[in-house]
Order: C-alpha cells, then structure tokens, then sequence
C-alpha cells in the first residue's frame, strides 16, 4: 500500500511529519531518460468544509512516497496552485538542484567518476555510488551542472561504448552502467490472488509501435580540427558500415575529436558508429503499475499483432495511482 507522508520545517533544527495519504488524489509521478529527474503531482482538499482539514503545504516542503515500509520517492515541492476545492501540489525530486544550479569548476587529469563525485560534493547531492568510469578530464567549465554531467558521462560513453545514466533514490544520486537484461516485474494483487508478470503479453494493453531509420547515421567522419585556421583537419578517420550504406543510402556525420583523444580517434569514431547505426523502434504501451519500472530499465515485450518478441529500454514513465490501483504508460526503445 503506497503512503504519502508530508514533512515541514517548524525551525532549523526541528521538522514535524505527518502521513496525509488518506487526503491525496489524483498521485501521479513520471520520469524520462532524456532529462533525469522525477516529476510528482497530486491533490488535497482545500475547502472551508467542517471536518476536512486544511494541509497547508507550501513551496519547499517534502513530500515522501512509500510503497509498505520501503521510501520510493523523496521529492521538494516547488509548486502549490488552488482553485475550489483542491490544491494541486507539484514537487520534483533533488535532481531538481542538479538542473537549478550554474557552476565554475575545473578538472585536471581526474578520472570521470572522480570528477562526478566532486561535482555533486559541490553542490550539495550526497553520493549513493557511482560506478567505475576511468576515462581521464582535464577541462574547465562554466554550465548548468546537469550539462556538465551528461558531458562527463559522454566522455566515458565515448571511450568505452557503454552506457551509463544517474538518478536520485531518496536524498542521493546514484551513477551506474545501464542494465542490457529485464529485470523481475512480478505483481501479487492480494495475498490469496497468485502473482503474475505485469509484462505478460496477457497482461499489457494494446501498444503503438514505429520504427524510423530518421535518425539513423552508417558513416562517421572523426577529424581533429587543425589550430590553423582555414585548414584541412589534422587527423581524419572514416568509420562506415557499407552493408547499411548499401541498404539505406549514405547517411554520414561528422564527428569532432578532441585533440587529447587523437590517439583513440579510431576507437572513438567506431563507439560513435555502433550508437548512431540503429534503426530505432519505439513502442508505447500501458501496463499495470510497478515500482521497478524506471527509465534505462529493461523489459521484455511479447506482441503478436504489432510483431514484437524482445527486450526493449523504457524511455519514459508515467505512473498513476488511482484509488487502490497502479498503472503506468510507458514510452519504450528496442535495443
């Protein structure tokens, strides 16, 4: 059973909670794997009426889902709108000081885990883990510190062909490598009901799938631009699959190198290739909500009308608790 448990700030050193899960309607939460960072909504009653209490929550507030005994999502309120009779309360989860904070930081020859642990030490988001992410920087800069992480990831994606993605869980951040498998979305309804998959193909609603070639690149021209102005590149290299170049026609890019890495431009441009030379299949679909549904992670889809049998990665995720009953909609990108 999810509860909702509101936490407010009486002075510095003191805060009161209070579970006002029996006053929430309307409990949604998404989450998209392009933007990092958990969106969560709901109402309250917000009338004058006799014996229907009055939460006044207000900006800056913390709010808590859990699902039985275990935290699901800590989340800021950043935005309270009333209109007779409720109050809508929108909160984000602290990856909302990774997108609200600008910040001036340089990086010498530190490793990409090391540089994202100092970065989150900076401005105050405690470190859960990290994974091991070797690739050397040396560079300044001067952004958004989410920009600044999704460039140091790239860096580390770049260099070894892997993904990587970061979310919050609670109050900290955590950076890992994507998982490639599914993972368990067992769903027990009562306990004298027997549980099930949520993705069984008997279980899921009816999808939309695409399929696009739009975006799709089979050539990648890596060069190492020349300190000289108006001059050929000092290093090129041309990394192509002629089998896609034959079947789709030559969809080429140009990919720049920087000059510290000119020594790995065929690598590079080989890593670039492999993410870029995909025909990208999409598919969106509802299921029956579950709390291991989060963007970057796997899960298998079996459709015989739309054709598919595979494993695909969930882009995005909207989940909606209504009354005692969990749904979700999820947009999802074969890999």
């Amino acid at each position: 059973m999810y509860r909702v448990v509101l936490t407010k700030e009486i002075n510095p050193t003191l805060r009161q909670s209070e579970d006002i899960t029996k006053f929430v309607s309307e409990l949604t939460w998404s989450e998209n794997l392009d933007t990092v960072g958990l969106t969560l909504s709901f109402s309250v009653p917000d009338t004058n009426a006799e014996f229907v209490p009055r939460l006044k929550i207000m900006a800056g507030d913390i709010i808590q889902i859990f699902n039985g005994e275990g935290e699901l999502i800590r989340a800021v309120v950043v935005n309270i709108s009333r209109s007779y009779p409720k109050r809508t309360v929108k909160a984000f989860d602290f990856g909302f000081y990774l997108n609200k904070n600008d910040i001036v930081i340089q990086f010498k020859d530190k490793s990409v885990s090391e540089c994202l642990k100092e970065l989150f030490y900076h401005v105050g988001v405690t470190t859960g883990s990290v994974c091991d992410m070797p690739a050397k920087v040396k560079s300044v800069y001067i952004k958004n510190v989410n920009e600044i992480i999704k460039e140091l990831i790239k860096i580390q994606q770049d260099n070894d062909g892997k993904k990587y993605y970061y979310e919050m869980r609670a109050e900290k951040i955590y950076v890992f490598q994507l998982p490639t498998k599914p993972m368990s979305y067992i769903f027990k309804p009562t306990v004298n009901t027997a549980e099930f998959d949520v993705t069984d193909k008997n279980a899921h609603g009816r999808g939309t799938y695409s399929c696009s070639i739009e975006n799709m690149r089979n050539s990648i021209i890596a060069e190492v631009n020349s300190k000289t102005s108006g001059e050929m590149p000092e290093k090129m290299f041309y990394a192509r699959d002629p089998e896609s170049i034959r079947k789709h026609g030559l969809l080429a890019e140009n990919y720049n190198v920087n000059s510290d890495d000119a020594d790995n431009i065929k690598e590079l441009a080989k890593n670039e290739l492999k993410e870029k030379n995909v025909i990208k299949q999409e598919l969106s679909m509802d299921f029956i909500g579950h709390d291991n549904a989060r963007p970057g992670r796997v899960i298998r889809v079996i459709d015989e009308y739309l054709g598919i049998n595979g494993n695909f990665r969930i882009k995005s995720v909207s989940h909606k608790i209504n009354g005692s009953i969990h749904t979700m909609s999820c947009t999802l990108e074969r890999i």
